[in-house]
């Protein structure tokens, strides 16, 4: 079967310019994109105006008014009668403008496969859409999920993920452009057609949505609810099936009230445990990792709401042995008096994975495409049912589940711990110290003085595996997972590692950060480069020395921007961004994210949607930092110098120094001045470079200031 995609539309804008608004902004032109194609053609541009043919190219079709082109482009729909409908930002947009032009023209948006219109239904700050008979895609939303980007505008996201150019017209140039007959206008229809080819392009090449489909298959979940965010209703979908044939009945949704009486208990769920870590620079740590942690205690333990005992009176007459009491409080029954449903429901998921990952290992490339996203489908949902019985508005709601559940991995953490160092200590030779834990993770420095290899870290972490997985209820089983020649700990959740994991034989190695700013989107792209580079420069180097010059070049750079030669690539990396999840006037108190949107509101350009990133820049004066925020397109076309200062001591230096303070590493000697090289040159006392298992120098906390936000 050939699914049939449709990518529409490609652009909507008004013709006076500025911010379209359907009850004044007539739709001038619409681009779409196929796959496979309609007759010849892979794209189709509609446009709303007579237009000389010397311009225009065989995919454009033009009519004498907005009025023909819809009727036309809502009969194209039923002709090509495609599976999948794909936009970018068309459920907060695209779809929702059409509707309102159709119901001002008087045409039936009837595009449904049985003819009924298309629906666009507003559910707090988001919208659904639906069309009868076709699945829904809003590519927006979906990328948010699935990458981790600064910005998610289509130029941005087709750049870093397709390493692909869109065609760039200004927003203010857009009604010349449309006004235009000649080269301008034909620019304006590539615009236009891009759009559409980059978002088709994006779901086909990056296979978004095999995930989803494979979500679907498992779950018994409909695509398009899955596709709006529904993992509720993916839960919720397996537990209805299961306890149906046990003749079971599930609760009706919470309302309102009840789901707010349960959000104020929210604290009184607890999470996992953290192990301390010992903080500074370590050598040959070996990582191991719980497979599944909370599915396989939630099987092993046969933790359910079918097993949970709610009255002492249940228990009369079974066995002590029989009832399990978890660290939390609270009683549940064993599998031998009753066999509860979501241990049944999980232990089948594990199952099924672990066969599909077998079947992955002899598959053809096009197998173990599909194969891996099933794979990854189960892997969601076995760990989402932890979270569902724990989410306020889920129909089985049980706090006492949930924290039975997360008492046995912090218990089972700990006694991993006390196996490790109090019976185990030793092995061939190398002295065993937990440095580290985090919920489903343990991390074994390995302590010898001829150091150790790659392979023979595999061998003590899979030594270590075996002894602690043998007192472990089935199926519960500690794996290795890989090693780090050298790691960062600076607080809880806080590392970095210099990781080497085995495939296929061969030792690959990667750099691993968690907590630090390296992946935190409200700091600007030139942090995460710095911080990058930091930790690349102190664990594959050893060198502190070496990170500090890295530092001190980038603080000059930014102190010189005026004068370097790529100041607009500069100006890219200082690029901070925030979410606007709100209207502008919902804000309560001023945000530097929303002065930019009222500037933008101000000077007629075009606006962020809600679930946008806002981009700015912070410029040089005297007002408050929320009122010196602006539009770095603003800034590049003006010539606006930046905060200088701002940057170097409020985005570069502090998660730097948070790091290098481990290596005695002060804030002043970071804050370097080339033109000052006699006053600020440092030393560290460090032997080899390095100060390993180093304690930071205390120092003054410094105060915060209305920088620090």
């Amino acid at each position: 079967m050939v699914c049939r995609y449709m990518k529409l539309p490609g652009n909507l804008r008004a013709a006076e310019g500025g911010m379209p608004s359907p009850d004044k902004s007539p739709i001038i032109m619409i681009s779409l994109a196929f796959e496979p194609s309609l007759k010849e053609y892979k794209t189709m541009v509609l446009v709303s105006k007579e237009v000389d043919s010397e311009y225009i190219e065989e995919d454009v079709i033009t009519f004498s008014s907005e009025d023909e082109m819809l009727r036309f482009f809502f009969d194209l729909i039923k002709k090509y009668d495609p599976d999948v409908i794909i936009g970018y930002n068309s459920n907060e947009f695209d779809f929702p403008y059409i509707v309102e032009r159709a119901k001002i023209l008087n045409i039936d948006p009837n595009i449904g496969r049985d003819n009924r219109f298309l629906y666009v239904k507003k559910i707090a700050n988001r919208t659904q859409v639906s069309v009868t008979g076709r699945i829904v895609v809003d590519m927006l939303p979906l990328i948010r999920r699935g990458f981790s980007l600064k910005q998610y505008d289509l130029r941005t996201v087709a750049a870093q993920l397709l390493n692909l150019e869109k065609v760039d017209i200004a927003p203010k140039e857009m009604e010349e452009y449309w006004n235009s007959d000649g080269e301008k206008f034909k620019k304006f229809i590539d615009y236009a057609r891009r759009d559409s080819e980059l978002a088709l392009k994006l779901l086909l090449d990056l296979k978004i949505l095999d995930k989803y489909i494979a979500l679907s298959k498992v779950s018994g979940a409909l695509l398009q609810d899955i596709l709006d965010g529904g993992q509720t209703g993916m839960v919720e979908n397996l537990l209805l099936r299961e306890f149906k044939k046990h003749n079971r009945l599930i609760p009706p949704k919470p309302a309102s009230k009840e789901s707010e009486e349960r959000y104020e208990h929210r604290d009184e769920l607890k999470g996992g445990a953290v192990i301390e870590p010992k903080r500074g620079l370590l050598e040959n740590v070996v990582i191991l990792d719980y497979k599944s942690l909370y599915p396989t205690i939630t099987i092993s333990h046969n933790l359910c709401y079918t097993t949970v005992v709610t009255n002492d009176k249940e228990i009369i007459g079974i066995p002590i042995k029989e009832i399990i009491k978890p660290p939390s409080g609270g009683k549940f029954v064993s599998a031998n008096i009753f066999r509860g449903i979501v241990p049944k429901i999980l232990e089948d998921l594990l199952n099924r994975r672990m066969e599909t990952k077998k079947k992955m290992k002899t598959a053809t490339e096009e197998e173990y495409r599909i194969l891996d996203a099933i794979q990854l489908a189960l892997k969601i949902l076995l760990n989402s049912i932890y979270g569902y019985s724990g989410y306020a508005r889920a129909r089985l709601y049980s706090l006492t589940l949930a924290n039975a559940i997360t008492s046995f991995g912090r218990e089972n953490l700990l006694n991993t711990q006390k196996l490790i160092e109090d019976e185990i200590k030793n092995i061939d030779g190398f002295d065993l110290e937990v440095v580290a834990g985090d919920t489903d993770s343990v991390f074994i420095k390995l302590s010898n003085q001829n150091g150790v290899s790659l392979d023979k870290a595999e061998i003590i972490g899979k030594s270590i595996s075996e002894i602690v997985t043998k007192k472990l209820p089935k199926p519960m089983e500690l794996e290795f997972e890989a090693t780090a020649k050298r790691a960062i700990f600076i607080a809880k959740k806080r590392y970095a590692l210099w990781k080497y994991e085995k495939k296929n034989d061969d030792w690959i190695d990667k750099i691993e950060v968690k907590g630090m700013e390296t992946i935190r989107r409200d700091w600007c792209e030139l942090t995460s480069k710095t911080l990058n580079k930091v930790l690349e420069i102190v664990l594959k180097e050893g060198s502190v020395e070496n990170a500090i010059k890295h530092v001190q070049e980038v603080v000059n750079s930014i102190r010189n921007i005026e004068v370097q030669k790529d100041k607009d690539n500069i100006i890219e990396d200082l690029i901070i961004t925030r979410k606007y999840t709100k209207k502008a006037d919902s804000y309560k108190n001023k945000q530097p994210h929303i002065t930019v949107v009222e500037k933008l509101k101000k000077r007629g350009a075009p606006l962020p949607s809600i679930g946008d990133r806002v981009p700015y820049v912070i410029i040089e004066g005297n007002n408050l930092l929320v009122e010196r925020a602006e539009d770095p397109s603003y800034v590049k076309e003006n010539k606006i110098p930046l905060d200088v200062d701002y940057y170097i001591k409020k985005q570069i230096l502090p998660p730097v120094e948070r790091i290098l303070k481990e290596f005695g590493v002060e804030f002043e000697v970071l804050n370097y001045d080339e033109s000052q090289k006699s006053i600020f040159e440092f030393k560290p006392h460090i032997n080899k470079n390095i100060r390993k298992n180093s304690k930071p120098k205390k120092t003054k906390k410094r105060q915060k200031s209305l920088f620090d936000y």
